[in-house]
């Protein structure tokens, strides 16, 4: 199958954008990831976010190169205010009441519009070359990001170094998401008290790891 080449990256400094022009490019990256995720990314075409955002499709084009650079902005800007809306509570504790927190939260409105994007996105990106890869980028420093923080909390707890944690975390953002494709497929799923103890008692068991001699351990961990 004939494949486009990869995009130029240009090393040119990126634009300066006015307030009012940065202000009109947020409403619209926050109004594609709304119809992206409801509508999806076949259905929602460029002339129906003008019809929303009041604006034409010509000035559309002139602030994006297209719906692809639009749905990859989305993307950015859904995976930062995932983690920027965060309880504090949460936040400051340690990390595996972080992952649970998530499977917690699996219906929460803002968390199932995260994962229809990204179902949409990854869709998107097995026909388009260019967007797979500026895709790739944002996904490989999330990833990157939490693998880092977790190889701390092991430095941390002493879990045993040859648990992979890399794996661990490729392993808990596949849990989520496809628990995005189950539950778009119908599926009934388990409430997601259940997803997250199960998550916080996966966690717990490596802490516990290093410490075993024998004893029988305590009772089953809980999340806050």
């Amino acid at each position: 199958m004939w494949m486009p080449p990869p995009p130029v990256r240009s090393t040119a400094p990126p634009r300066r954008l006015t307030p009012k022009a940065q202000a009109t490019r947020s409403r619209l990256v926050a109004l594609a990831a709304e119809a992206f995720a409801e509508e999806g990314y076949a259905g929602a075409s460029v002339r129906d976010l003008a019809s929303r955002s009041g604006l034409t499709s010509g000035a559309i084009y002139g602030t994006f190169r297209g719906k692809a650079e639009l749905l990859a902005e989305a993307v950015d800007a859904s995976i930062a205010a995932d983690l920027e809306t965060l309880p504090g509570a949460v936040l400051a504790g340690p990390l595996p009441a972080i992952d649970a927190y998530q499977f917690a939260t699996l219906d929460d409105p803002a968390r199932a519009r995260l994962r229809a994007l990204l179902l949409e996105a990854a869709v998107a990106a097995r026909s388009d070359r260019p967007l797979r890869d500026r895709l790739r980028d944002t996904v490989n420093g999330r990833l990157d990001d939490w693998t880092a923080a977790h190889d701390a909390w092991r430095a941390a707890q002493g879990i045993d170094p040859a648990v992979d944690m890399r794996a661990l975390v490729v392993l808990l953002v596949s849990a989520d998401l496809g628990l995005g494709v189950l539950g778009a497929l119908g599926a009934e799923l388990p409430d997601p008290e259940s997803f997250a103890a199960l998550i916080a008692a996966l966690l717990a068991s490596l802490e516990r790891g290093h410490e075993r001699d024998g004893a029988s351990s305590g009772g089953a961990p809980t999340w806050p």
